[in-house]
């Protein structure tokens, strides 16, 4: 069997299209029909239906998929396991997580990483939690850092930290700014800028308000912390945030935060990545580096 031919028809199967997948494989569209036709040829049975510009797997091609994607991952772990054979000089990581692990705990482990494998390269790609355990367990990427538990068939997961959230306000805000307790009656009548549904850090705050009973005032939603935090300096509405993403902020007086009393708001922060009898080296390097790091310890739930 082709393996240019599995690659293209996975391609295919991902972007749901023949044009995109030749934009990402930098072929024509003509290449990669012939070489999907071929494949069907060989395999006596078509893997997609096409109903005008619509793509989508037929059941052969969805079991065809499941197995295309295993041949692949098995390629991956043989070629990382290989290049521990040469000292570690060659190799490719594929990290995921999400925008605020990106932002405040991936580059100082990723920067310790790097300093002791600088030839080793490594690939960063942010999404929700959601998006990210499939991509795992596709092989699209080789290790996730998101909220715990992940429970999901094929995945394991090690615990590196507990990160806490704190209410956000203005410096403006008139009662808020100088205190460190908001009470929970307080915050069902504040005005509150989100994160959007999508987000790990959203269902966290949903369950909370859930839990205490609270019919929530939500102006806004925006999808990262970076778009909320200008909103909230401005004092167009408070939120709920990690902690770590608003210290730096807090120092130079930019924003305030407070601990909401008589409730410990806190997210467990863990590495996800596929169960396999043999952990690559290079994993297994970056795994330890996560639990060992700075990055992990300082963002453990602080309480004053």
């Amino acid at each position: 069997m082709d393996f240019r031919a599995l690659e293209m028809f996975v391609a295919v199967a991902d972007n749901s299209s023949f044009t995109l997948a030749g934009q990402q494989l930098h072929v024509s569209q003509s290449a990669i029909s012939r070489k999907i036709r071929l494949l069907e040829e060989e395999l006596g049975q078509g893997l997609f239906n096409r109903v005008g510009k619509r793509i989508c797997l037929t059941e052969a091609g969805n079991r065809m998929l499941r197995h295309a994607r295993r041949v692949f991952q098995v390629l991956r772990e043989a070629s990382l396991e290989i290049s521990e054979v040469g000292d570690l000089k060659r190799g490719l990581l594929r990290v995921g997580s999400g925008m605020t692990a990106c932002m405040y705990m991936l580059p100082p482990v990723l920067e310790k990483f790097k300093l002791r494998y600088p030839d080793i390269d490594v690939f960063v790609t942010t999404s929700t939690t959601e998006v990210l355990v499939e991509e795992l367990r596709n092989g699209r990427i080789d290790l996730g850092l998101l909220t715990l538990p992940v429970n999901a068939p094929g995945l394991e997961s090690v615990p590196v930290t507990t990160e806490e959230l704190v209410v956000v306000v203005s410096p403006k805000h008139p009662g808020l700014s100088r205190r460190r307790f908001i009470t929970v009656s307080e915050l069902a009548h504040s005005r509150l800028i989100l994160h959007d549904r999508s987000t790990s850090v959203r269902s966290l705050v949903d369950r909370f308000f859930q839990e205490a009973g609270i019919n929530p005032q939500i102006v806004m939603e925006a999808e990262t912390v970076a778009t909320i935090k200008p909103l909230v300096q401005i004092n167009l509405g408070m939120s709920i945030l990690p902690l770590c993403a608003v210290e730096a902020e807090a120092r130079r007086g930019e924003l305030a935060y407070l601990r909401i009393r008589d409730y410990k708001l806190t997210r467990p922060i863990g590495v996800v990545f596929q169960r396999s009898e043999h952990q690559p080296r290079l994993l297994s390097e970056l795994i330890a580096l996560f639990q060992s790091s700075e990055a992990a310890k300082n963002s453990y739930i602080r309480v004053r």
